[in-house]
This record gives structure tokens, C-alpha cells and sequence, in this order.
């Protein structure tokens, strides 16, 4: 009895000293994993992971209104999402090869450290359906102990890799790191790519050339060539491994003339309070099964709390969002403005960690598709 109770004792505190902060930047399969956890240590945890019936109407609902919106909002520009019928020729048949291992390939017996390998390895692993990078770099530094610097160089290597264009941050960047493996002579790709996609998606060949200040011709020539670059390096490969679905923690839904938000809680297992232990504890028990299952109550309540700190951040980081980038939710992601943390923290009046916690692993979902937290910041 007494190893079972240091064990236990031990198991209460390691959760007890949990802060909210380490809640917070959890995403939800580590949530789900530490409540998991949590039902296994604490017997009076119960999880519900089923979903209960009101929140699965709140999903229906949601799927509903989703379905509704307006098609004006569901158009993607031309060239940012890479839906135009000139790129789609651009887009490769699935070689089945997982695009990870054809990026490690190329790496290995480079000379590159153990260390180094794995920070490729998780770039590589962090890569979205278009082959970019999106994530912060901080992330990478705090995760294998090294600077943002040393994350930054590891990153460079791997935007040298094929497929051309991978591991680019945006579009943009991925467009123009295609043109500079062209060579040399390529300027007016690159200021077309640089400044004019949105004329480029029009085809207003006439108002680039005049604001250039170069012959329609070659603008034109321009175009075609840039039309002719793999606006999502990644599709050409096969995904490998098994398929993994993003769940949003928060969905933008647009409503005539509005905007609503909804915090899709149903991605993580809800706590319960079993009754039985609650009857346990209120019963005649010895003294030492009433502060054992005292101290487990504790532990849940600090944890519900904790979580409920969690949802009402991010409610309030993605409200947050919908006001400075109202543009995109209405327009898509020309219409992206600069936004940086430390101003979002500021408008929320938090510490600026505690937003970066909080975008740390999180997805917001809205017409225009399924966003990390961290694409609205720059």
C-alpha cells in the first residue's frame, strides 16, 4: 500500500504541476493524449469520446452553413490556390513515392549531423498538401534545442531540394524559387511574381507591361512561362504512411452580411467527474481515501479549468483574426494584411507567449479552406 501511494502521489503531482500555458499550446491529439492519459491515472476521470448528441448537431449545423455560403466567397483566386485550368496541366500523376523520402534521399550522405537529419526529417513531416512550409521557425528551434538561425539554415538547404519549390513559405516564394533554377535572364518572371499576380490571375498583360515599363511581348512571353511552373510541388508524390485528416479547433462560418464563429470542442474527449467517487468521498471512508480521492478531484477541476482557458483563448484569438483579417474572409489571400503576434497580444492584452502558445498546432477552418493559426501572422 505504501509504494502504490508514493506511486500514486507521484502521478497526481506530475499532472498538479501542469501549468495552463503547457495546456494551452497543446493541439488537439496531444489533448487528447493527455486526457487519455489523465483517465488512466486519475480514477475519478470519465471521458466521453463519443461525441454527445448536441455537439454532433452543432457539427451538422455547421457543415450545413458551411454548404451554404455564398459561391462568391467559395472562389479561390487563379494563381494563389493553383485551381486555374493552365495550372492543372502543370500538376503531376501521383508517383506514389511519400515526398518526405524523396527529400531525405537527397540528403543523406551530405555530410549533415544527426541533428541536422532531424530537423529535416520533422520539416519535412511539417510540409502541407502543397509542399510549403508554414510553421514558425521558433517552433523548430524550441523543439531540437537551436537557434531560429540554425532552424533558418536548415530550412534554406531544404528550398534547394527537388521537387523546385518545396518547402517555400507561400506561393510567391515557391513561383520564384522555380524562375531562379532557370538561371539567369528570368528578371521579368520575377517581378511579375514579386508584384503583379493579381494582375497576372486577371491576365492584365496591358497593365503590367505599362507599370514595368516592358514590351507587352515580353511580358506575355513571361507569363506563359510562369504559367508553366507546379504551383504545389507536393502533388506530383504520393503521401506515404497513413492518411491524416486535420481537425480545426475553430470554424469562420459567413453568414449574409456576418461572420460567426464556432469552437469545434469535439476534437478532444470531454472530462467527466465519475459520481461514484464523489459518493466515496462524501461517504465514511478512512481519512486517507478521502484525501487521496480530495487530491484527485483537485487535479480534474485544474485540468477542466485549464482547458476551458484553453477554448476561451483561442475564441478570442480567432475573433481576434476575423476583425484584422476581415479581408481575407471576405476576398481570400490577396487581400492578407501584415498582422504580427506582439500586436495580437496587445489588441487581446496578454503576454505575447501566450500567443504564440495558443497558434502553436492550431487550425482554423473557414470558406476558403483548413489554416494554421500561424498563417494569418507575419
Amino acid at each position: 500500500m505504501g509504494t502504490h501511494s508514493e506511486q500514486s502521489q507521484q502521478q497526481v503531482s506530475s499532472h498538479k504541476m501542469l501549468q495552463p500555458a503547457e495546456i494551452l499550446q497543446m493541439n488537439a491529439q496531444e489533448l487528447t493524449e493527455f486526457i487519455k492519459e489523465l483517465s488512466m491515472e486519475n480514477p475519478i476521470v470519465e471521458m466521453e469520446e463519443d461525441m454527445p448528441e448536441d455537439k454532433a448537431g452543432e457539427r451538422i449545423q455547421k457543415l450545413e452553413w458551411l454548404a451554404s455560403l455564398d459561391e462568391q466567397n467559395r472562389t479561390y483566386y487563379q494563381y494563389d490556390e493553383g485551381d486555374s485550368r493552365d495550372y492543372l496541366n502543370n500538376v503531376k500523376e501521383d508517383k506514389g513515392e511519400p515526398l518526405k523520402d524523396a527529400l531525405m534521399l537527397q540528403l543523406i550522405g551530405k555530410g549533415y549531423s544527426d541533428l541536422e537529419m532531424a530537423v529535416f526529417a520533422y520539416i519535412a513531416d511539417s510540409l502541407d498538401a502543397s509542399g510549403y512550409y508554414t510553421e514558425p521557425l521558433g517552433d523548430v528551434a524550441c523543439r531540437f534545442g537551436i537557434t531560429e538561425e540554425k532552424a533558418a539554415a536548415c530550412l534554406g538547404i531544404m528550398k534547394g531540394l527537388e521537387p523546385a519549390g518545396v518547402c517555400a513559405a507561400s506561393l510567391q516564394e515557391s513561383l520564384a524559387c522555380q524562375v531562379a533554377k532557370l538561371g539567369e535572364g528570368h528578371e521579368t518572371e520575377l517581378g511579375i511574381i514579386s508584384h503583379y499576380m493579381e494582375e497576372l490571375g486577371n491576365n492584365q498583360l496591358d497593365a503590367i507591361a505599362a507599370r514595368m515599363g516592358r514590351p507587352l511581348e515580353e511580358v506575355a512571353a513571361a507569363a506563359e512561362a510562369i504559367r508553366a511552373l507546379n504551383p504545389r510541388p507536393a502533388q506530383g508524390f504520393g503521401r506515404g504512411g497513413i492518411l491524416r485528416y486535420t481537425n480545426p479547433d475553430v470554424t469562420v462560418v459567413k453568414f449574409q452580411g456576418r461572420f460567426e464563429i464556432l469552437q469545434n470542442s469535439y476534437t478532444y474527449p470531454e472530462i467527466r467527474v465519475s459520481q461514484e467517487y464523489l459518493q466515496m468521498l462524501e461517504s465514511g471512508c478512512s481519512q486517507e481515501v478521502k484525501d487521496y480521492l480530495a487530491a484527485k478531484l483537485r487535479q480534474v477541476e485544474e485540468v477542466q479549468a485549464a482547458i476551458e482557458q484553453r477554448g476561451a483563448m483561442l475564441l478570442d484569438l480567432a475573433k481576434c483574426l476575423l476583425e484584422v483579417q476581415e479581408g481575407f474572409f471576405l476576398y481570400g489571400q490577396n487581400a492578407l494584411r501584415p498582422f504580427g503576434m506582439e500586436e495580437a497580444a496587445g489588441k487581446l492584452s496578454v503576454p505575447s507567449p501566450a500567443i504564440s502558445q495558443a497558434v502553436k498546432g492550431k487550425y482554423l477552418q473557414c470558406s476558403w479552406g483548413i489554416y494554421p493559426f500561424s498563417y494569418f501572422f507575419t
